[in-house]
């Protein structure tokens, strides 16, 4: 018994056909994506023929061309009976992610419009304010992961961070995205880092690819809590440091949360600023002093600071000996602290 034929209009429906296919993730239907790779091959097809290839109706291929001309991917002549032109690609999906980036604004204008009306509904009348009046709240391990990408991708201003352990980061060696999208954004961004860290492999070198990229670091000598701040708005602090699913403080504007960035400034202060760039040559003595004052004040150890400076055990016990010399110092305690009296002298910003 001879088996029945197989229609090409209904190609498009299988599951094979309905595979990902380059331009999927900008739109365009695996209909569209047929129509597109037949035009690329034969120029200047009629709809009847572009159908007969295609095995199907000129009917079904009216809303597929139409979508095609009107995201740029596709042409048509003036002729009585249209011919149909398909864009380079290189061309094409520029000017897809033209239309996604249009289409993408306009849903952020609805949402935020979206957003004014329902604020609008909740606020109680004679009172500017809306209803849910919860200036703190206790956050869940899942909500917090989503409170943390949330209040980096839609920071303006400001985002302030202090970072003690325990860390709860797997792989150190890793770009931090959310912040090099808040750095590129123009968002300003300072991190307070507990001096423990700076002894834990792969810390410095993430330091140094941070301020690299305009986030501006400091070091203190034990910070008491971790707190994000974005824009002075909110807050969150984990409560339980030990307890990396343990409860997480969401705060929101209230006095609370402009005492926590005083205390952001009050600690900011008193620290000292993280060295930017490599270690300068060994023939610049003021700079690497400089550096090696402020690496001793950060409270790295001398195989950290060795590490750091590109000095040898015995260079670097000669530079402290000098800089004891320099500042009158007899010990290397009173060293760091003579180093730190230097470090706060007051700066601009």
């Amino acid at each position: 018994m001879k088996k029945p034929s197989r229609s090409r209009a209904a190609k498009p429906a299988n599951a094979a056909a309905n595979a990902a296919h380059p331009f999927q993730c900008l739109g365009v239907t695996a209909l569209e994506d047929e129509i597109y790779r037949t035009l690329l091959r034969r120029e200047g097809v009629p709809q009847a023929e572009l159908a007969a290839r295609l095995g199907t109706t000129s009917r079904a291929l009216v809303e597929p061309l139409r979508a095609l001309v009107d995201k740029g991917m596709v042409t048509l002549s003036p002729d009585r009976a249209p011919r149909y032109f398909a864009i380079p690609p290189d061309m094409a999906v520029e000017a897809l992610i033209a239309n996604s980036q249009r289409n993408e604004e306009a849903r952020q204008r609805k949402a935020r419009a979206a957003a004014v009306r329902l604020a609008a509904t909740a606020a109680p009348r004679g009172r500017g304010r809306v209803a849910d009046e919860r200036l703190v709240e206790i956050l869940s391990a899942e909500a917090t992961a989503q409170m943390f990408v949330l209040m980096h991708r839609t920071s303006k201003v400001e985002m302030l961070s202090l970072t003690r352990p325990p860390m709860l980061i797997t792989n150190i060696n890793e770009p931090d995205h959310l912040l090099f999208e808040c750095l590129d954004r123009g968002v300003s961004c300072r991190a307070l880092i507990d001096s423990d860290l700076l002894n834990m492999p792969g810390w410095l070198d993430h330091m140094r690819d941070n301020t690299a990229r305009g986030e501006e670091c400091r070091v203190a000598a034990s910070l008491p809590f971790k707190l994000i701040v974005a824009d002075r708005k909110l807050a969150i602090i984990p409560l339980d440091l030990e307890r990396p699913d343990g409860p997480v403080l969401l705060v929101r504007s209230s006095s609370l949360l402009e005492a926590l960035c005083e205390v952001f400034e009050l600690l900011w202060r008193n620290a000292t600023p993280f060295p930017l760039g490599n270690a300068e040559p060994a023939g610049n003595g003021r700079r690497t002093s400089a550096s090696l004052l402020s690496l001793l004040t950060s409270g790295l150890n001398d195989k950290a600071i060795e590490v750091e400076l590109g000095m040898s055990h015995r260079t670097l016990a000669r530079r402290i000996r000098e800089l004891m010399k320099e500042l009158g110092a007899t010990t290397r305690c009173q060293l760091g602290w003579l180093a730190a009296q230097r470090s706060n002298r007051p700066r601009s910003g």
